[in-house]
């Protein structure tokens, strides 16, 4: 082979990425070379070198990028009432926030809110133009009264969010936040607090452990008379 020629060939080879040493082939370096390609992503082998960077997983990717978090499960438990609580009281309170215009709802999901059972079918609408903290100091002062009971296990705030939603019909969220309640609801609520606590004879009844001697199933206005 002419010099010329030899040189010519050799020009060519160095700017195919090939490296000779004399007549001796002695490797190739390819840094990134795509192949075995599958639907859903793309493989890329590396023969010499290493990636930038590796593949992110794709969730990771997706927070990075500003994709939103997969909604927490929504949690189906309720509340307990205590005894003294009966069913004509939780029909009075009802009245009382719907005709407010605080909630709305069937009566008998309002009722199913208090029964200490899992009930996914219990939905409520929070539709005060009192901000969600209103709805939640409500709840907190019925538990604090010692009127309602948080079931063991679970959180307030949790139990609201899984059984009430906006006006746009999506659920309550954020309700751990500590937002305030609105200062001018705060007597309405308090009315709440003390109509749960009415007994069967008219009065307030202060006695945390009452335990009724009326049957809660007998009429719905609270003149319920003894078994």
């Amino acid at each position: 082979m002419k010099k010329e020629n030899l040189m010519a060939a050799l020009e060519a080879i160095s700017k195919s990425g090939i490296k000779v040493a004399g007549d001796l082939v002695l490797e190739k370096h390819v840094e990134h070379e795509v192949a075995n390609v599958e639907p859903g992503g793309i493989g890329i082998q590396i023969n010499n070198g290493s990636a930038a960077k590796a593949a992110k997983p794709a969730a990771k990717r997706d927070r990075q990028n500003g994709g939103e978090k997969p909604d927490k499960p929504r949690e189906t438990m309720t509340f307990q009432h205590k005894a003294c609580v009966l069913e004509g009281h939780l029909t009075l309170l009802f009245d009382k926030l719907t005709k407010a215009g605080w909630i709305s709802g069937e009566e008998a999901h309002f009722k199913a809110l208090f029964s200490g059972e899992l009930d996914e079918a219990c939905t409520l609408t929070w539709i005060s133009g009192y901000g969600k903290g209103t709805l939640v100091e409500l709840f907190k002062q019925l538990v604090g009264a010692k009127l309602v009971i948080v079931p063991k296990g679970f959180t307030l705030s949790a139990i609201l969010e899984g059984h009430f939603t906006d006006t746009d019909g999506k659920w309550l969220t954020g309700l751990d936040k500590g937002n305030a309640a609105n200062d001018k609801a705060m007597p309405f609520i308090q009315e709440c607090v003390n109509l749960l606590k009415i007994s069967p004879h008219g009065d307030y009844d202060d006695d945390e452990d009452f335990k009724s001697e009326y049957d809660p199933y007998d009429h719905q206005d609270l003149n319920l008379h003894k078994r």
